[in-house]
């Protein structure tokens, strides 16, 4: 008797039968590229073979090479599911169809961040915790000379240096645990949020302005600074103040600068001539205050009915708010201008 070995037959991974091969499945990322890429062939009314004819001018305008035949292969393969376009051909794809690779079901999906939550807040922590006196030192001089600037030339030219220290400060600040370097850093920071909201005020943006000493105030009773916690809010209620229709607290606000809203005699800026020049102040005094005073001395003039002293503060108060960037104060000069004083 002849005995034939027998062989023990077994299906493979990516088999259905002995010796046929089908595609794997359709990745999960992209469970609608295939139906896509097919409705917006459809949508164009090309058969394969002229979707295939348009990409391939497209591929060589691209200074690429490509034959319309095997790009209707790869057309077959992407709208039947057995492959996925690269990233060049995605964009290509997006192209011919005129739409965006997401509209084609192939936009990749945003990947988990790979720094978690408590890994950023260590290294914050960290970070804060490795300013020591010398970096202190440092930081105190560059708010120095940046606070120096602003008393100097105003909002126009120091606005970007004050606002670049808030953004500075504010992650040390907020990290910092050890209370020294606490009261330092959140020391810092109240004075130059209460500073930036001074200059959002001069840029008439006083949603801005409020938010900066809410940091500010915020800022100041984390350093245990009280006196500039109450600077802060005080001057968000002469904000307040200053907005139309908005009531009063009872509490006392601090008054940095003039407020008053009522109907006063306004100025013929026409008879105020515009090469006047008058010394403005004493040169130590921060060029905000001086333009504030300016803007304070029209007022008494109008009241006063003194059309020279008027036309005279108006020309130096218009002169430093344009030279500090001051909108505010312009933009109250001009409620003034209309009619000549009696």
């Amino acid at each position: 008797m002849t005995r034939v070995a027998s062989t023990v037959l077994t299906l493979r991974r990516g088999t259905d039968r002995i010796g046929r091969v089908h595609a794997p499945p359709l990745p999960s990322d992209r469970p609608g590229a295939g139906p896509a890429l097919r409705a917006a062939r459809d949508r164009r009314g090309w058969s394969q073979s002229e979707a295939a004819r348009a990409l391939a001018a497209l591929v060589a305008g691209s200074g690429g090479t490509a034959r319309a035949a095997s790009l209707k292969t790869q057309l077959s393969r992407w709208e039947n599911g057995h492959a996925v376009p690269d990233a060049a051909h995605r964009s290509l794809l997006a192209e011919l169809y005129e739409t965006t690779p997401a509209g084609l079901g192939l936009a990749d999906e945003p990947g988990p961040d790979p720094v978690d939550g408590a890994t950023r807040l260590r290294a914050a922590l960290e970070r804060t915790a490795a300013v020591g006196e010398e970096e202190l030192d440092l930081l105190r001089a560059q708010w120095a000379a940046t606070s120096a600037l602003d008393d100097r030339l105003g909002t126009a030219a120091a606005h970007d240096a004050v606002s670049a220290v808030v953004t500075q400060l504010r992650e040390p600040a907020a990290h910092a645990r050890d209370p020294h370097l606490l009261r330092a850093l959140g020391g810092l920071l109240a004075a130059a949020a209460l500073r930036l909201g001074d200059q959002e005020r001069d840029r008439a943006a006083p949603d801005r302005a409020w938010a900066a000493y809410v940091e500010a105030e915020s800022a100041a009773l984390r350093a245990g600074d009280p006196d500039t916690a109450d600077t802060a809010r005080h001057r968000r209620e002469r904000l307040a103040a200053e907005l139309p229709g908005v009531a009063a607290p009872d509490a006392d606000t601090e008054q940095a600068g003039p407020t008053d809203t009522t109907a006063l005699p306004t100025i013929d800026v026409h008879t105020a001539p515009a090469w006047l020049t008058v010394e403005d102040g004493p040169p130590q005094r921060p060029v905000r205050e001086r333009t504030d005073l300016a803007l304070g001395e029209v007022l008494a003039a109008l009241r006063a009915g003194d059309g020279a002293a008027a036309r005279a503060a108006h020309a130096r108060a218009r002169a430093l708010a344009l030279r500090t960037g001051s909108q505010r104060v312009l933009d109250r000069l001009a409620a003034l201008s209309g009619t000549t004083l009696p």
